[in-house]
């Protein structure tokens, strides 16, 4: 069984894969990605659903997926089952810079309510933008960036309750 920790923006999932099944933080899944073509294209067929998924290959471990319209830049990360419980436990609203880049514009001041999947940042890297997004519900505790912030990975953003 190999393990990998995938970040997809602030969430991580820790995906175990052997030949009979996938994991997906501790839950078995029914999904296979099929290469259509050489120039990035894919299949997911999970639960009898299919998806097609460009993806591109960015350097170091990390991805650029577009599915649907939708790009995400996504971190993939091999781990030891040893590793895999030492995991990096941060506070799940603790939202922190997937990849390094340059604030382009803050969506949210101290006291914003906020929803699951709102957009509370955007972040310039390598000439692309991407879409920072809420992991949670909640009330923006604090936001320590402010636009043309350069930041390096795993610098806090903004901070949800």
């Amino acid at each position: 069984m190999t393990l990998y920790t995938v970040s997809v923006g602030t969430k991580k999932y820790q995906v175990a894969v052997s030949d009979q099944a996938v994991e997906i933080n501790g839950q078995s899944t029914h999904a296979a990605l099929v290469k259509v073509d050489g120039q990035g294209l894919y299949q997911l067929d999970k639960d009898n659903q299919k998806q097609d998924i460009l993806i591109q290959a960015l350097g170091k471990g990390q991805y650029s997926l577009n599915v649907a319209g939708r790009q995400s830049i996504v971190s993939v990360e091999k781990t030891s089952s040893q590793s895999q419980r030492k995991v990096n436990k941060h506070v799940e609203g603790d939202i922190k810079a997937p990849i390094s880049g340059v604030v382009v514009k803050v969506n949210v001041v101290v006291g914003d309510r906020v929803s699951t999947e709102d957009v509370v940042l955007v972040l310039e890297s390598m000439k692309m933008q991407m879409l920072i997004r809420a992991p949670l519900d909640g009330i923006v505790t604090a936001v320590h960036v402010t636009s043309g912030t350069q930041l390096a990975k795993g610098d806090s953003i903004v901070t949800i309750e």
